[in-house]
């Protein structure tokens, strides 16, 4: 089982306060160390926004692997721009097949 386009929830612990879960598709998977998500909502930061976030398990050793087994990972989730970069670290979480 692969897991682009399985859906997701992201359940934001860091920053305090943000006070809903994100939801998203899986555009791509790489190698197990990142995933490309499509947000259903676009995240509003500062004067940025987006509707596409990398996450990435938060220790070096620890891959995507689990959430085929429905357990959720740690993540750090990075905000991604139109032209592909990464702009900011925006977001610690654990994500989860949905």
């Amino acid at each position: 089982m692969g897991l682009q386009g399985q859906t997701v929830r992201i359940m934001v612990s860091e920053p305090r306060g943000w006070d809903e879960n994100l939801f998203g598709k899986i555009l791509s998977d790489r190698g197990g160390k990142r995933l490309l998500v499509e947000l259903t909502k676009p995240i509003k930061w500062n004067r940025l926004k987006s509707d596409l976030i990398a996450l990435r398990p938060i220790y070096e050793k620890d891959t995507f692997k689990p959430l085929q087994q429905y357990y959720a990972v740690n993540v750090q989730g990075t905000l991604i721009g139109k032209d592909g970069e990464e702009i900011v670290l925006l977001l610690v979480a654990q994500v989860t097949l949905d």
